[in-house]
């Protein structure tokens, strides 16, 4: 993101801004809103690798497939490839998407709302019945090696 940013500003260092009578003002506004655009739309990335809090495992999630595939669990090398996420879509509000889960201990899918409360961490949150229960996982830059 740091190469788009570095293109934006060389776009308004540039720009016929200068010659407009008040755009000294107006040249870091306009780079500012363009540099906070871009900050919104980085922290929107589902997409990327993803670590268990607590357990051993590590998701990659592809927001374009609607998929968060395991891509290594300690405990369970047998689930690396099992499509942990599924029919993942855009959701109603703003920083939230909707699909499917796996819950181990139900051995089922169930409806999950996907949310990131800042650009390193994606929460799932599933409801049943009257029980809900959230797990935050933290993004990470690539799956360690075992």
């Amino acid at each position: 993101m740091w190469t788009l940013r570095g293109r934006i500003e060389s776009i308004v260092a540039n720009s016929t801004l200068d010659k407009v009578g008040s755009s000294t003002m107006l040249k870091p506004i306009v780079a500012a809103a363009i540099l906070f655009i871009c900050n919104v739309t980085a922290a929107s990335d589902l997409n990327g690798f993803w670590q268990h809090p607590k357990d051993p495992v590590w998701l990659e999630v592809n927001e374009a497939m609607g998929s968060g595939i395991a891509v290594r669990n300690d405990d369970d090398p047998s689930s690396v490839g099992f499509a942990v996420l599924k029919e993942v879509v855009t959701g109603p509000k703003e920083q939230q998407w909707s699909g499917q889960v796996y819950v181990p201990q139900l051995g089922d899918y169930k409806r999950v709302i996907v949310t990131l409360p800042d650009a390193t961490t994606l929460k799932m949150k599933v409801k049943i019945g009257f029980i809900s229960r959230s797990v935050e996982w933290t993004k990470v830059a690539s799956v360690p090696q075992p």
